[in-house]
């Protein structure tokens, strides 16, 4: 019981080391990006920051540990402001929905939770273009037996609490916006 008390004891210490490590160098990032609408003492902070480095080797095993457990999105990892929209690439052959390549529920649930980092970007057509492009040639391989398939968005706007309450439904907006042939 010692000993498990022990790992226990460890695990959350390299946990929080971990939290607080991957935040100091995601603050060091601001260098870049926000540095000039910093206020005086903040710019401070962030060039103090610069000295404060671990090697290559450990800051690598940090990261994929965030990675894995979500510490390297921030707050809005464990925000309650949930997005009011989602936006969805759905493949269909003869109205039939073509599935994404997902062995486990872990993959599948990455592959379709992708949609929600790349939502508002889909807009862009070129980028959709590429994201669908590498997706569909992917779907054919999986699937040799379909010559073509149509690609749809689908998007849901999702009402308040407030709109619940007063029976607004879930807004869907489903559009074609391509039809891919194998070849």
């Amino acid at each position: 019981m010692k000993t498990l008390k022990i790992v226990l004891l460890a695990l959350l210490l390299f946990h929080i080391g971990s939290s607080f490590f991957i935040n100091i160098q995601i603050i060091k990032t601001w260098k870049n990006s926000t540095y000039s609408s910093l206020n005086a003492h903040g710019k401070k902070i962030i060039d103090y920051l610069e000295y404060f480095n671990l090697p290559y080797g450990v800051q690598t095993g940090m990261r994929n540990y965030s990675y894995y457990t979500g510490i390297e999105r921030g707050y809005e990892y464990y925000s309650p402001n949930a997005a009011n929209k989602k936006t969805e690439i759905i493949f269909k052959n003869n109205d039939t929905p073509v599935m994404l390549p997902g062995k486990t529920f872990e993959s599948s649930f990455k592959i379709k939770s992708i949609f929600t980092i790349l939502g508002g970007q889909l807009k862009n057509e070129g980028f959709r273009n590429r994201v669908i492009q590498s997706m569909a040639v992917r779907l054919f391989t999986l699937h040799p037996q379909i010559n073509d398939m149509n690609v749809l968005i689908v998007k849901k706007q999702f009402p308040s609490l407030a709109e619940i309450k007063r029976n607004k439904p879930i807004r869907v907006e489903e559009t074609t916006v391509y039809n891919i042939k194998k070849n």
